[in-house]
């Protein structure tokens, strides 16, 4: 089979990621002062929340807020955030806490409406989207705008996702400066290394590309996906089996290590589920994470690892897509979600499903899309 015949959007946003990491970075840099020191010393708390892979990407860049920052950081989902959260924590001192806001569009509901009921209770607002002239840039305070070149391909979001998390790590690169937490020394290798960490990932896509086009045809009939990440690394676990479903709408899971041993390890027909691993020695859990992968081994289930390490480190026969080790671990997910983008772009195509269930009527109906996307109602109380 040719791979050429069966490119695909996420191949080609995977392609361009060193160059898009570039525009992102060099749009946001000069927007960082507008957070004046104040409000940053401020703030004693964080929060951060968006839908799908907007909240994805906060659940990345906790770690980076809570190395650089010092700070307690809180990532939610918007739903809990605009509807749950007691008003106890908003605003009870001035700016306190700094919530920071991420959708693409800046137009989806819900998060537009815990912008509306972070400003009344007193809370700081950062919007991180697109879209400056978005309902969400013009309720927040302040707006980081990551600059992404208006009628390129960005769906399933792959470039965005990036666009986000590289927009959170500047935010807590900034904030951990001021603060004092890092030295200038350690403020200028971290901005070095967003840039280099990426462009150096980005020379082994060749090879990753193929080998994900090898392992989409062995795949491409199994039943499920089961994915595994431990505190970051879940978001790129999550994100992977987001893509999953928006490419081939394929039935995925999702979970932690721990969880995993007492729950999915239970799934039947393990020899038909492909087991995704994201992994890093720097992580906690990573001894927890190889028991792990010895119980994968023992049900025979089909496996692929994205990891810092090498093959060797991990059980003879599983597929190991080894990335650059980052100098600050809390860069991983940047490019750890790569791999598994490929394999899913390529099942998809392998299988001649449609993104987003585009050629089926009940998933793209007026009403569904109004109800589902941006159209609901917004409540603060």
């Amino acid at each position: 089979m040719n791979r050429a015949d069966y490119d695909n959007s996420l191949a080609r946003q995977a392609r361009r990621v060193n160059e898009y990491a570039k525009i992102v970075y060099d749009k946001i840099l000069p927007q960082l002062k507008q957070l004046p020191v104040k409000e940053i010393w401020d703030a004693q708390k964080v929060f951060i929340s968006g839908c799908g892979d907007s909240w994805l990407a906060g659940i990345a860049a906790k770690p980076a807020f809570e190395s650089v920052t010092k700070i307690e950081t809180n990532v939610m989902r918007a739903v809990e955030f605009s509807r749950i959260l007691s008003n106890k924590n908003l605003g009870y001192s001035p700016n306190t806490p700094l919530v920071i806001l991420i959708s693409y569009s800046g137009g989806a509901s819900r998060v537009v409406e815990c912008a509306k009921r972070a400003s009344r209770y007193g809370a700081n607002t950062i919007a991180i989207t697109n879209n400056p002239d978005s309902p969400l840039a013009k309720e927040c305070r302040y707006l980081i705008h990551v600059g992404l070149p208006e009628g390129d391909e960005y769906q399933p979001g792959l470039i965005t996702y990036n666009a986000s998390m590289i927009a959170l790590f500047l935010i807590a690169l900034r904030m951990g400066r001021v603060r004092n937490k890092i030295t200038s020394l350690e403020y200028d290798d971290m901005h070095k290394e967003l840039l280099n960490f990426i462009s150096k990932s980005q020379e082994r896509y060749e090879e990753y590309e193929e080998r994900a086009f090898e392992i989409a045809q062995k795949w491409k009939d199994l039943k499920a996906e089961d994915f595994i990440g431990d505190y970051s690394d879940y978001a790129t676990a999550f994100f992977g089996s987001a893509k999953v479903i928006e490419t081939f709408g394929g039935y995925t899971t999702y979970d932690d290590s721990e969880d995993w041993c007492h729950i999915n390890y239970f799934l039947a027909d393990p020899e038909k589920i492909g087991r995704i691993v994201i992994t890093n020695k720097q992580m906690p859990s990573y001894e927890r994470m190889l028991e792990t992968i010895d119980a994968i081994k023992i049900l025979k289930s089909p496996c692929l690892i994205v990891s810092d390490q090498e093959k060797e480190a991990f059980p003879e026969g599983m597929e190991v897509f080894t990335t650059p080790q980052a100098k600050y671990f809390w860069m991983n997910p940047l490019v750890q979600h790569i791999p598994f983008d490929f394999v899913a772009g390529y099942i998809a195509e392998l299988k001649g499903e449609k993104g987003f269930r585009a050629d089926d009527e009940r998933y793209n109906s007026d009403i569904c899309k109004s109800r589902l996307k941006d159209g609901t109602k917004i409540v603060i109380e």
